[in-house]
C-alpha cells in the first residue's frame, strides 16, 4: 500500500514528457496597404449669439455730443438720439420787445410786429402796430430820407427803414401801422439812382461787387466762389447798384441777403452746402420737436435731373461748361442756362452745381415755434435765417432742410406777449433724408 501511492506520487512529480514540432513557413511578407485616413471635420461653429459679449459691443456714436452741465450721455444712433435727447415738461420764455428810432435811439410803443425774409428777395420787410398813433409824427421821413428803426425781439435785433403807413380810424377801435424794409433798401430803387456801366479793366467777381458799394457806407460779405471777369465783359444800362449786385451773384448761382442788424450785404451760393451732402454736415441749428406748435407741409416734384449745361454770352470772353453729378449718367439734363460773366469753368461748374441742388422729391415744410432768447438751454432754438441747414429731430427719425423762409411775429395775447418765429424748411426726400 505504501509502495502504490509513492507511484502515485511519483507520476505526479515527474510527468511524462511529450515530443512536438513547431514549423515556422518563410516566405515573402505581404506589402503594407497604403491608407490614407481623412482628416476629420472642424466642429462647426458655435451660432451666433443674439447680443455680443460686453467687451465686444460696437458703439453707433451717431449723436452730436449735447452740451449740458454735469451730463455725459452716451447717445447710440438715431433712434437713440430721440430718446436721449434733452427733454424739458415745460418750457419757460421771457418775451421782449423793444422798438426804437435811429440814430436817437428814441422808443416807439408798438404791440404787434412782423418780420419776413426768404432767399428769394434780398431784404426783410416789416408790419408794425402802434400803440400810440401820434408817434407816427415821429417816423415820417425828413430831409434825410425815410426814418430808420431798430427792432429787438429776445435779444435779436433787426434794423429797417420806415416806407410807409396805414391809419385806420373806427368807432371803438383803430390805430396806425407802419411797414418798411431792411437798410439796405436804400441801394435799390428809388432811393439809389440808376447808372450805366462798363468795366474796363480785368477784374474779380468779389471786386465788382465792392465797386458797386464803394462810398455808400454798406459792406459785401463775398463767401461763394470768387473768378476773373475779362475788361469789357461786365456791363450794364439803367441799374441800381443792388439789381447789379444781384446780377453778379446769379453768375455763380448765388442770391443776395441782408444781414438783419448791420449794413451789410451777404452773398451765399444758393445751396452752401448740396443737398446730398446734408446728412453728414453740421447743421446752423437743432429743432426738436416738442418745441414745434405747429406743422405744415406741401409736396413738391422735380424732375431727377443729373445734368446742365452753362454757357457764356458774350462772343470771345464766355466759356460752355457741362455739369454732371458725380457717379451718375448724366443723361437727364436742366433747362440750360445762359449769363454774360460765365467766363470760367468754375463759375460754371459752381452754377450747375446749385441748379442740380434742386432736383427730386422735395417737400416745403412749415415749423412753426417759440423764438428762445440766446444763451440757448438745451432743447430750445434760437434766431433761423434763410440759408440755414437745420436739423430736425423728430419721433418719426431726424432729417435736414434748409431754411428758405422765416416770418418772426410778436403779438399781444390777452395779457401776455407772445413772440414765435414760423420758418419753411426744403426738404429732400430724394438726395438727403
Amino acid at each position: 500500500m505504501a509502495t502504490r501511492r509513492r507511484d502515485i506520487e511519483l507520476r505526479w512529480l515527474y510527468p511524462g514528457r511529450t515530443k512536438r514540432t513547431w514549423r515556422i513557413p518563410w516566405g515573402l511578407a505581404k506589402r503594407i496597404p497604403w491608407i490614407v485616413v481623412p482628416p476629420k471635420p472642424p466642429k462647426p461653429p458655435p451660432p451666433d449669439d443674439t447680443f455680443p459679449p460686453g467687451d465686444r459691443v460696437g458703439l453707433n456714436l451717431g449723436c452730436p455730443a449735447i452740451d449740458v452741465r454735469g451730463l455725459a450721455p452716451l447717445n447710440l444712433g438715431v433712434t437713440a438720439c430721440y430718446a436721449v435727447r434733452p427733454t424739458r415738461r415745460t418750457y419757460i420764455v421771457l418775451n421782449s420787445i423793444l422798438v426804437v428810432r435811429l440814430p436817437d435811439r428814441l422808443p416807439i410803443e408798438v404791440d404787434a410786429v412782423s418780420i419776413a425774409q426768404s432767399i428769394d428777395a434780398w431784404g426783410a420787410t416789416f408790419d408794425l402796430s402802434l400803440c400810440d398813433p401820434e408817434q407816427l409824427e415821429l417816423l415820417k421821413p425828413n430831409a434825410n430820407g425815410p426814418r430808420e428803426i431798430e427792432v429787438t425781439l429776445n435779444g435779436y435785433v433787426w434794423t429797417a427803414i420806415v416806407e410807409a403807413y396805414n391809419s385806420r380810424k373806427e368807432f371803438v377801435a383803430g390805430g396806425v401801422s407802419i411797414s418798411g424794409r431792411s437798410r439796405t433798401a436804400l441801394l435799390a430803387g428809388p432811393y439809389a439812382p440808376a447808372r450805366t456801366k462798363v468795366a474796363p479793366l480785368q477784374r474779380t467777381a468779389a471786386q465788382l461787387v465792392g465797386e458797386e458799394l464803394a462810398s455808400t457806407g454798406y459792406t459785401a460779405d463775398y463767401d461763394t466762389v470768387d473768378w476773373v471777369v475779362p475788361a469789357d465783359a461786365w456791363y450794364y444800362d439803367n441799374t441800381t447798384p443792388l439789381d447789379a449786385i444781384s446780377r453778379i451773384a446769379e453768375a455763380s448761382g448765388a442770391v443776395v441777403q441782408s444781414d438783419p442788424e448791420e449794413l451789410t450785404l451777404r452773398i451765399r451760393p444758393r445751396y452752401p452746402t448740396s443737398p446730398w451732402d446734408w446728412p453728414d454736415t453740421t447743421p446752423d441749428a437743432v429743432l426738436q420737436d416738442d418745441i414745434v406748435t405747429s406743422v405744415n407741409l406741401q409736396v413738391v416734384s422735380q424732375p431727377l435731373f443729373d445734368a446742365v449745361v452753362v454757357t457764356g454770352e458774350t462772343a470771345g470772353k464766355g466759356v460752355t461748361v457741362r455739369v454732371k453729378r458725380n457717379g451718375e449718367a448724366g443723361t437727364l439734363y436742366a433747362p440750360q442756362v445762359s449769363h454774360p460773366l460765365t467766363n470760367t469753368a468754375a463759375v460754371g461748374a459752381e452754377h450747375g452745381r446749385n441748379i442740380l441742388g434742386d432736383r427730386g422729391e422735395q417737400a416745403s415744410v412749415d415749423l412753426t415755434f417759440p423764438l428762445f432768447p440766446a444763451p440757448l438751454a438745451a432743447g430750445e432754438t434760437g434766431r433761423v435765417l434763410p440759408l440755414d441747414l437745420v436739423e430736425v429731430q423728430a419721433s418719426e427719425g431726424t432729417w435736414h432742410g434748409q431754411c428758405t423762409a422765416v416770418r418772426f411775429d410778436a403779438r399781444t395775447d390777452g395779457k401776455a406777449l407772445v413772440i414765435e418765429q414760423t420758418i419753411t424748411l426744403e426738404r429732400h426726400y430724394s438726395d438727403a433724408d
